[in-house]
């Protein structure tokens, strides 16, 4: 019979890196293993990984040259075909004839089960690719002859790019005998068949003296006996057995005996079809795998036949033409793919709106209550297009790459599923929150926190996804080296325990509401005794939180510290209750109000602290009155101005008592008279709404007393901020008043006005000369400027 691929021992091939001295421009990487003739490796080359397979020749007399000229007219037939990927070079050798291609990571069988899932519209896509690949090939004259789910790469962004073409294997196989079979086709060993059932024939047309178990294929021999034409249909029948693999979760339509079986017609599919539960695709594959050659369509046929069926109209209106630039090498670029994809995003999203086959398109008519194609037009291709840009995140090497991704993932978002959110976005912003640019760390924190507030439902999958990974896989920002960082995790860490504790009760009500249907309407003992798991979750998330809180409030920059007081601290409350709010909040904040050399985090104290004792409640009151006369005696006026408006919100929400009202109205009267007009209007403001929470008797009797010094006449109307701003005394003029501060002891001069203004109303009949000096010399100047009365008034 000649010489035969089967007389190649494979311990008489060498290890598969041993070859690369005879290839210049590629460097070894590693060994991707064996088929039962060829050692497979991974190699660098200038533009890319690559997949280097090596035949070693054993026998000089192999017709490799046809082979190799064989291989070279496929390639230019497939040169067009965006989802076919033939091998792109051969070289001859002494030693060995390498096949070379562009390397791609995973094959079908290994995306079926690898996470995240496929969903619904993705394996759909795919698909509609695979049959795609099969049409191109078809139209350039090319049979594929080995198509199993090995051979159909899957791109990190789910392009299919059908490969290995089998030009080389026999046509027809001996039914009766397993080793041509095993020898060129279950190279996984898995003995999953996709071999179409016309392939196999009748034994006695191999029959010949030599041993039975030998593959029969001499390739010394032009007319091989197990060669013949592949016909179309034989790989429609291949392409059908994949698609059902697909849609069953890896579970073959055949293994070999299954096959033969099938062939003679003494084996069904249906027990396997019957797990595809849309009735399009479940129909599209028993229709490809008919036992009937003829009864096949083409490729393109059923792609005709299953537009707006199978697959949505976008497929074909938009998605495939669209994502084929990406396939092509002027997009090879991560970095390329982004920045393109954002500068379309409008148009994409027109496209994907629009388009008159969309009603058509986005329905399925499923019948048996299986999951079915999403309702929007949108959705479905926006979850084709979110596999582009993820992919994308991890190769991202520029910052402005890496930030457009973020604003592309932010844009699309609100757009996308829940699953779509938790097992395809988050982890690649996590990701971005280790990337060692601070710009990408803070910006990934803040569309984590945006994407995360979108999540209004719980996948079953995903009950523990903020305490096992998202609150731990951030945990560091807490501490990182940039401020911009640290700042960009205090803006939204309220969000962030705001959704999970949002999570956490979505957990538990759906807990709640599975008790229920399991126990019936028998739920009072239940609902007695709430779900314990509740609590103890519920204290571990508060402790994760409360841990990078405190570290934030006590960060060296108080611009962090300010941060988080101006964006949540409300919801920081609400999130740890009354008491962990005081206990933990407030006693933080207190503290920086002795920081003197920042105003900026004094006044956002204020600004903060009426959220705080809104929740604290009532008696927070008697603590917060001591911190609220500190800001009304600050240094700087800007603080002044926020504890005027802290106390005016916190008279509004009633959340002070009438004795300490009126305390801070003989504070906050004065003020009327400042020379800084944000501060008069701020005490005009409280007072009036003092005035509104007080009856009549306590306005004319405990508040009218306060103000009298300061207005020029009487009035009614105190609730009304225009009518008490009309009647205000002159205010004390600027020079006069920073005069008058600068002085060393101003509580003396303060107190040997009173003494002159008692004298002017005859209260005492002489007043005494200041035995200060520098005091008489304040006076003197004072007396330069203005009349005493003004002075006085003006106190």
């Amino acid at each position: 019979m000649g010489n035969q691929l089967a007389g190649i021992a494979p311990s008489q091939i060498l290890s598969v890196d041993s070859y690369f001295s005879d290839i210049h421009d590629h460097e070894y990487d590693k060994s991707l293993g064996s088929t039962r003739f060829f050692k497979v490796a991974r190699a660098k080359h200038r533009e890319g990984l690559v997949v280097v397979k090596v035949f070693a020749i054993q026998d000089p007399s192999l017709p490799l040259t046809s082979y190799k000229q064989e291989l070279e007219e496929l390639k230019i037939r497939l040169h067009s075909c965006q989802n076919c990927l033939p091998f792109q070079k051969t070289s001859l050798t002494e030693k060995a004839a390498i096949l070379f291609r562009q390397y791609v990571r995973d094959n079908l069988y290994d995306r079926i089960s690898t996470r995240p899932f496929l969903n619904n519209v993705e394996k759909r896509w795919l698909a509609f690719q695979i049959l795609n690949a099969v049409d191109q090939a078809h139209k350039a004259g090319v049979r594929h002859g080995d198509i199993k789910t090995e051979n159909v790469m899957v791109t990190s962004w789910n392009w299919v790019l059908l490969t290995d073409f089998a030009s080389f294997k026999p046509t027809y196989l001996p039914e009766d005998n397993p080793a041509d079979f095993n020898y060129f086709f279950d190279t996984s060993r898995r003995r999953t068949c996709y071999i179409a059932p016309e392939r196999f024939v009748d034994g006695s047309m191999f029959a010949t003296e030599s041993d039975q178990n030998t593959p029969l294929v001499d390739l010394t021999n032009n007319n091989q006996r197990g060669r013949g034409e592949l016909r179309q249909a034989m790989d429609i029948f291949s392409a059908g057995c994949v698609i059902a693999e697909l849609f069953t979760e890896g579970v073959p339509l055949f293994d070999l005996s299954q096959l033969l079986a099938y062939r003679k017609g003494h084996f069904q599919t249906e027990h396997v079809l019957m797990k595809i539960e849309d009735r399009n695709i479940r129909e599209l594959v028993a229709q490809m795998v008919q036992r009937e050659p003829e009864k096949r369509l083409t490729a393109e046929e059923y792609l005709k036949q299953q537009r707006g069926k199978a697959f949505p109209d976008i497929f074909y209106t938009f998605l495939q033409p669209y994502m084929a630039q990406f396939a092509k090498e002027t997009f090879q670029s991560a970095d390329e793919r982004v920045l393109v994809i954002r500068k379309d995003i409008d148009n994409i999203l027109h496209n994907l709106r629009g388009g008159s086959s969309s009603s058509s398109s986005s329905s399925s008519s499923s019948q048996d209550g299986g999951d079915c194609v999403p309702s929007s037009r949108e959705e479905q291709g926006l979850i084709v297009l979110v596999s582009v840009i993820t992919s994308c995140l991890q190769t991202l090497h520029s910052c402005d790459s890496k930030l457009a991704a973020l604003e592309l993932t932010l844009h699309l978002a609100p757009r996308l599923g829940v699953d779509i959110l938790l097992d395809r976005i988050t982890p690649y912003l996590l990701h971005f929150c280790n990337d060692p640019v601070p710009r990408v760390r803070a910006q990934a924190v803040r569309t984590l926190a945006k994407v995360l507030a979108l999540v209004k439902e719980v996948p079953r999958n995903d009950v523990n996804i903020y305490p096992e990974y998202i609150l731990p896989g951030i945990a560091h920002l807490a501490q990182d080296d940039a401020t911009i960082v640290r700042l960009a995790y205090a803006e939204n860490i309220a969000h962030l325990a705001e959704s999970a504790l949002r999570f956490l009760e979505l957990v538990q009500e759906n807990n709640v509401n599975t008790e229920q249907d399991l126990i019936g309407e028998d739920t009072e003992e239940m609902l007695l005794h709430p779900n314990e798991n509740y609590d103890s979750e519920l204290q571990a998330l508060h402790e994760m939180v409360q841990q990078k809180v405190v570290t934030l409030l006590s960060d060296s920059e108080n611009i962090v510290k300010q941060s988080l007081m101006e964006n949540g601290i409300t919801r920081l409350c609400v999130f740890f209750g009354r008491q962990k709010a005081n206990d933990v909040l407030l006693s933080h904040m207190i503290t920086f109000l002795n920081d003197k050399n920042d105003w900026h985090l004094r006044g956002a104290f204020f600004d903060s602290i009426v959220g705080v004792a809104a929740y604290v409640g009532w008696q927070s009151s008697s603590i917060l009155k001591p911190l609220l006369q500190q800001g009304l005696s600050d240094t700087e006026e800007f603080v002044i101005y926020k504890a005027l408006n802290a106390l005016t919100c916190m008279c509004q929400l009633g959340l002070l008592q009438k004795p300490h009202i009126y305390e801070f109205v003989g504070d906050i009267a004065p003020f009327m008279c400042h020379p800084n007009l944000w501060i008069r209007y701020g005490a005009v403001g409280f007072i009036t709404v003092v005035a509104q929470h007080l009856n009549v008797a306590d306005v004319y009797c405990k508040l009218m007393p306060h103000l009298n010094p300061f207005i020029t006449q009487p009035i009614i109307q105190i609730d009304k901020e225009l009518v008490l701003l009309s009647v205000l005394k002159e205010p004390v003029s600027r020079s006069i008043f920073d005069y008058a501060l600068r002085s060393k002891d101003i509580g003396s001069l303060f107190r040997h006005l009173l003494l002159r203004q008692k004298k002017r109303a005859g209260s005492i009949p002489e007043c005494p000369t200041p035995d200060d000096p520098a005091i008489a010399q304040l006076l003197k100047k004072l007396l330069s400027q203005v009349e005493m009365g003004i002075i006085v008034t003006g106190q």
